[in-house]
């Protein structure tokens, strides 16, 4: 979850430099033009890229999902995560050492922090709220409801849904006739701009994201740019730049700002800025041809980029058998797995497409083999698993809880399978049987020369070394290990209490599998630790590593 978040603000953030990059080169046009990609900026911190890349996966053709009851869930197996990274024998005496929960602590301040913000506006709302329902209405004509509020606050425009424009009491004994017609002319240009609704989605995305700094900073740019858009609006409907300068200083001299932050009001922020633009008439130059393709140029790239890379990925995950899954086909190898499965009736003739090598990895292949009207599957580092038909292409183990799917080219030839085992999948490509006998070949030879995977042993010495300080490297292990260790990390840190301080590891043999075994010396034991080498994995990982039975 904290690498997605992250992920995400920097993301957000480098959308948020392109367009500040963009205003600089906007710096001499009209502030609506800025302010519109301040809020674009503003508005990506809620639109994360995954969802935009979800919706290209969900405009790429692709099956129905069957109906189901329940929840959906990608989760490996405790007990087989479990087996896979610490099989320890301890005593049942021995006692876990408490970890730190910081991913709770995390989610428990950051929701402090947004219930707190929350709070806080939501009390000062409501004593704008109450102030609005006491103000009388003004006969002014308008196209929305005036009304006299008994305060020193700025005149404003108040509300999304139901916006009113609040004034306060006696305002035209301070200013002139021409003075509030100009005070007048900037909120009603705050109502055509809808400023109060884009400020809100804002304060959303600054809710959410209250600890990161910049969305505080971006706020106050989107203010700055809407107060001097209004600007540029009313002096261009004709009225006197010094008067409206006059409104402005004397409603900042004689009323305080609005009690919610956002509220469209007259004062804004910079007035100094502001009445220097205003005085030097806030000549602007439209923006050219150039300037608008380059804008929508960046707003192409930063939208439709992910959303192609999503129309794409389908078909390349399908073509491929494997790689990243859209969630439809999370949901369906889930629902699949989570049904009971049923063996159909099935010609064992058909099977003999499938017959044949598949390869996980350079020395890790599936032998699937059918004997009479029975099938099996057969991995290189494992026992035979008799497999049973529950659909044309998909079959299914009860000894352990599996399912391989084959997969079918351009031409309707048998090109690989997939694996679905521990919650993840694992894709396969046909290979002919010369490949594969050549592999196993070279891998009974290390077995009997007793030739250890180069890699192994640094992997077993990181990897106690992590053990020892409760903080494994799982930038090393392939998926299913990281859950397992992350799954069993409180009993890791107490077992390695028991052994002790780790001493030395040296290389004993390679088991009748193909994985490495690793004799470990502690302070306190001496134990097993058995690898699957690198040749066991696709992606430069270790797949899974065990300690043998504790003394």
């Amino acid at each position: 979850m904290m690498a997605a978040v992250l992920n995400h603000l920097w993301q957000s953030t480098l959308c948020l430099f392109a367009a500040a990059a963009l205003t600089l080169l906007l710096r001499r046009n009209g502030a609506h033009s800025r302010f519109w990609l301040w809020f674009a900026a503003s508005a990506k911190f809620l639109v994360p890229f995954a969802l935009l890349l979800t919706l290209g996966q969900q405009l790429a053709p692709h099956e129905a999902l069957p109906d189901r009851a329940g929840p959906i869930t990608v989760i490996p197996e405790a007990l087989n995560a479990q087996r896979l990274a610490v099989p320890f024998k301890e005593a049942a005496s021995i006692k876990a050492t408490a970890t730190i929960p910081w991913d709770e602590i995390v989610i428990v301040v950051w929701g402090l922090g947004v219930c707190g913000l929350l709070l806080n506006w939501a009390l000062r709302w409501r004593q704008l709220r109450v102030l609005v329902r006491s103000s009388p209405l003004l006969p002014l004509a308008a196209p929305v409801p005036v009304r006299s509020a008994p305060s020193t606050f700025e005149p404003g425009l108040v509300g999304i849904l139901r916006p009113v424009l609040l004034l306060p009491q006696r305002l035209a004994d301070k200013l002139s006739l021409e003075e509030v017609e100009s005070i007048l002319a900037h909120e009603l240009c705050h109502l055509r701009r809808r400023d109060n609704l884009t400020y809100g989605i804002h304060l959303l995305a600054q809710t959410i994201f209250w600890f990161y700094p910049p969305i505080w900073w971006l706020g106050k740019r989107l203010l700055a740019e809407r107060e001097r858009a209004c600007d540029e609006a009313v002096l261009a409907a004709g009225h006197e730049p010094r008067i409206y300068v006059e409104s402005i200083l004397k409603v900042s001299r004689f009323y305080i700002g609005a009690p919610v932050v956002g509220i469209a009001g007259v004062s804004g922020l910079d007035l100094k800025e502001r009445v220097r633009g205003i005085m030097e008439g806030c000549r602007t130059i439209p923006i050219n041809a150039a300037q608008k393709a380059l804008v929508g140029a960046v707003a192409t790239v930063v939208i439709a980029l992910p959303v192609g890379f999503g129309l794409l990925l389908y078909p390349v995950a399908n073509a491929q058998g494997a790689g990243s899954r859209t969630p439809q086909e999370i949901a369906r190898e889930d629902y699949e797995q989570s049904r009971p499965q049923k063996e159909v009736p099935f010609d064992s003739k058909d099977f003999d497409k499938y017959v044949g090598y598949y390869q996980f990895a350079p020395m890790y292949f599936a032998h699937v083999v059918r004997e009479n009207n029975r099938y099996y599957f057969d991995l290189t580092d494992d026992d035979a698993l008799e497999i049973f038909p529950e659909s044309a292409t998909k079959f299914f183990s009860t000894i352990r809880v599996s399912q391989v799917r084959f997969v079918s080219d351009a031409t309707g030839g048998v090109s690989g399978l997939v694996l679905y085992r521990d919650g993840f999948l694992r894709p396969a490509k046909r290979v002919a049987e010369s490949v594969a006998t050549r592999a196993e070949a070279e891998l009974r030879q290390r077995i009997r020369n007793d030739v250890p995977s180069p890699e192994t042993e640094a992997y077993a010495r990181r990897m106690i070394d992590g053990m020892e300080r409760g903080e494994p490297d799982y930038d090393d292990m392939g998926p299913v290990l990281a859950y397992a260790n992350q799954l069993n990390l409180a009993r890791i840190r107490a077992l390695m209490l028991r052994l002790g301080k780790f001493e030395s590891v040296a290389f004993d043999k390679v088991a009748a599998n193909g994985w490495d075994v690793y004799e470990v010396t502690f302070a306190h034991a001496r134990v097993e630790y058995n690898i699957t080498p690198l040749a066991f994995s696709s992606d430069g990982k270790i797949t899974a590593a065990y300690f043998g039975q504790v003394p």
